[in-house]
C-alpha cells in the first residue's frame, strides 16, 4: 500500500501544481496571446480597408487628371484650328470680332478706301473696300483680311499713312 499512497500522493501533488499554475497565470498566457493577435488581425484589417480607399481615391483622381489633360489639349487644338468660315480675317486670329472688324474698318479710313461708320459690322462697303484696298496693293482682290492683307492694311492703323492716289479721288461710301 505505500506505493498506491505514493502514487496518489504523487497524484494529488500534480493536482494541486496545476491549480497554482493555473490561478497564477500560466493558464491564461495562452488567452492573452489569442486576444493579443486578435486584436493586430483586427488592425491590419482595418489600415488595409483604409489603404484601398486610398488608393481608390488615388486612382479616381489620376482618372480625373488625365481627364483634364485630355480636355486641355483639345481646346488647344480647337484654339489652333481656324474659326468657322468669314471672309474677314485678320492675321492668324481668324476670329470675327467686333474689335478686329472695327480695326479693320479704322486701318481702311485711315488708308482712304473707307468713309462709312467705324461700327464693327462687316457690310458691304467695308468689303468693297478690303477689296479695293488689296487691287491697289497687287494683292490678290478676294475681300479676306488674311496675313498678306493684314500686313499691309496694319500700317495705316496710326492713320499716319495715306494709299497712293486714294487721298485724291475720295473714298468709298
Amino acid at each position: 500500500m505505500g506505493n498506491k499512497t505514493a502514487v496518489k500522493g504523487l497524484a494529488v501533488f500534480v493536482a494541486v501544481m496545476f491549480g497554482i499554475i493555473s490561478i497564477s497565470g500560466c493558464g491564461t498566457v495562452p488567452k492573452k496571446f489569442k486576444q493579443e493577435v486578435s486584436g493586430i488581425k483586427s488592425r491590419v484589417e482595418t489600415l488595409e480597408s483604409k489603404v484601398e480607399g486610398v488608393e481608390s481615391k488615388q486612382s479616381d483622381i489620376e482618372r480625373a487628371s488625365s481627364e483634364q489633360a485630355q480636355r486641355i489639349d483639345d481646346l488647344k487644338t480647337r484654339a489652333e484650328r481656324p474659326a468657322a468660315k468669314t471672309n474677314i480675317y485678320v492675321g492668324r486670329k481668324s476670329q470675327k470680332s467686333k474689335p478686329r472688324i472695327k480695326e479693320i474698318q479704322t486701318c481702311l479710313k485711315n488708308a482712304g478706301f473707307y468713309s462709312g461708320k467705324i461700327d464693327g459690322i462687316k457690310g458691304n462697303n467695308t468689303k468693297k473696300a478690303i477689296k479695293e484696298f488689296q487691287k491697289a496693293n497687287g494683292l490678290k482682290a478676294d475681300g479676306i483680311v488674311g496675313a498678306k492683307t493684314w500686313e499691309a492694311l496694319s500700317k495705316y492703323e496710326e492713320g499716319a499713312a495715306q494709299a497712293p492716289g486714294r487721298a485724291e479721288e475720295g473714298a468709298t461710301k
